[in-house]
């Protein structure tokens, strides 16, 4: 997860130490930064937290109380609608996905525009936004 130029890698049973270290060896040859995070309940970081920009993270569930993520302005997810964390920052606009309206709420209230999408279907799969996006 990207927040500036510094990047969080979630530690988990798809990622590795090793793959993490090889990964922030990379960003550091190109001016970057990036640091680990170990997940005990979470498949993917992202399912857990989105840097929406300007110093504003939204987090959920084991994410909440992470030290590594202390320095930002956390916007807290509610356990009811997890789901709503991986939502998407796109050139100022906030994706959302739909049936989340608490997380919308206070995603608005921190000065975003959203945008609330249906991905009801890939949600079946376990798929997010971030999973279905290809940024540049």
């Amino acid at each position: 997860m990207m927040a500036g130029n510094h990047f969080f890698i979630g530690i988990s049973r798809r990622t590795n130490l090793t793959g993490s270290e090889q990964l922030i060896k990379i960003l550091e040859k190109h001016g970057m930064t990036g640091s680990a995070i170990s997940l005990k309940e979470m498949l993917h970081l992202k399912s857990g937290a989105s840097y929406l920009e300007n110093n504003n993270m939204l987090v959920s569930g084991e994410l909440k109380d992470c030290s590594d993520l202390e320095r930002f302005n956390r916007i807290i997810v509610e356990p009811g609608e997890s789901y709503a964390a991986n939502s998407l920052w796109i050139n100022g606009t906030v994706l959302v996905p739909a049936g989340f309206p608490v997380t919308q709420g206070k995603i608005a209230d921190a000065g975003y525009p959203t945008i609330v999408l249906d991905v009801s279907e890939f949600r079946k799969v376990d798929g997010g936004l971030s999973c279905l996006s290809l940024r540049f």
